[in-house]
């Protein structure tokens, strides 16, 4: 079987989970991006990525690919033959023509949020746009899958046949993100250490971490954040040069690990999540997490597994991060219950299976 996978390079959650399912899979993957400046084949860790030019960005979550953009995927599926193609939500321009004249069954996983925290006005032309996009796309794909169960009523409310609609979760890298030894305290020099890793933009609030942490009381505390993104400068400006708090920019998942492993709490306070793969990683790499109530962030951190923030305050974020740091046994209850929850529940190996199989059902 061969499969074309459209997603982002090197950048959010949709990265991971497709990079995850090429490798599990037994098919030809070849993994198509439109968020670079890269363009055509290349090779990388075993994996062949085929890349479409950006010449524009709007908010780094849509991508303006060049005219004729289409043509080029055009002739790689007739090039490699390939059976299925999938995408990863309307990411790029060629998205469109892709859906619209590709004759190869055609899946489509929803990865955006639903449930945006913001002003009124924005939340519904948000939610107005999400709707039409999601309505449109569904009258040309075969199937649309779903990370979030939640989401197949909402879909269905909106006039989508509710047997294009598959539930098929995001999964964990359990045996990558998981407890084991670091130094990164000793390296920065601190007893408590915060963390938070994701792309840098509105969607994760980050400016209300930084301003919890200025009012944390627990001495010897340093808070790391890691990834990279549009507000990177502007999130900076708002820690007033405070050396407490440290950007680490884009790491590899080595030096990604080296943090989550050393770190006390993982701290993600989003406006908006599809899922939550981040929260799902810190918990395998046994953190307990404090998070927004967005995505399955509920379903996740229940049942003692971690902390929900239920007015998303300063106030409220930084109590629960001195209320953790000084309980350092709940901390490790939490942290024991959550990696046996993640490993019990959303390994990587049944999502890939599962995806396989629709794949299988659809190219017979």
């Amino acid at each position: 079987m061969n499969i074309v996978e459209i997603t982002t390079y090197k950048e959010g959650g949709i990265y991971t989970h497709v990079s995850e399912l090429a490798k599990r899979m037994d098919a030809n993957t070849i993994l198509i991006s439109g968020n670079t400046k890269k363009s055509g084949y290349q090779k990388e860790n075993g994996q062949t990525f085929f890349h479409i030019p950006s010449i524009l960005s709007i908010w780094e979550i849509y991508f303006i690919n060049p005219p004729g953009s289409y043509k080029k995927i055009k002739e790689l599926i007739n090039k490699h033959e390939i059976d299925l193609v999938h995408l990863h939500g309307p990411l790029f321009t060629f998205c469109g023509g892709v859906m619209r004249k590709t004759k190869l069954p055609c899946i489509m996983t929803t990865h955006y949020v639903l449930d945006f925290k913001g002003n009124k006005l924005m939340e519904s032309l948000y939610r107005g746009v999400i709707k039409w996009v999601t309505r449109s796309a569904a009258k040309k794909v075969d199937k649309i899958i779903c990370v979030n169960e939640d989401y197949i009523p909402i879909y269905t409310s909106w006039g989508i046949d509710r047997d294009k609609l598959v539930y098929i979760p995001n999964g964990i890298d359990t045996e990558k993100f998981s407890p084991g030894k670091s130094d990164i305290k000793k390296k920065l020099k601190c007893k408590n250490l915060l963390v938070f890793w994701g792309r840098l933009g509105y969607q994760k609030n980050i400016q209300i971490l930084i301003k919890a942490f200025k009012n944390v009381n627990t001495p010897d505390t340093k808070m790391v954040i890691i990834g990279k993104g549009p507000d990177i400068k502007k999130l900076k400006a708002l820690t007033n040069g405070d050396k407490n708090i440290i950007f680490t920019g884009y790491l590899s998942d080595n030096e990604l690990l080296n943090y989550a492993r050393g770190a006390d709490v993982a701290v993600l306070p989003s406006r908006a999540e599809s899922w939550g793969l981040v929260i799902g990683e810190a918990m395998a790499c046994g953190l307990p997490v404090i998070s927004s109530n967005v995505g399955k962030a509920g379903e996740l951190l229940g049942e003692d597994r971690g902390l929900i923030l239920k007015g998303d305050t300063v106030a409220e974020l930084s109590e629960k991060i001195d209320y953790l740091l000084n309980n350092k046994q709940i901390a490790k209850e939490m942290s024991i219950r959550s990696r046996k929850f993640i490993v019990e529940n959303y390994g990587w190996d049944e999502v890939a299976q599962k995806t396989e199989e629709l794949y299988k059902t659809l190219t017979k």
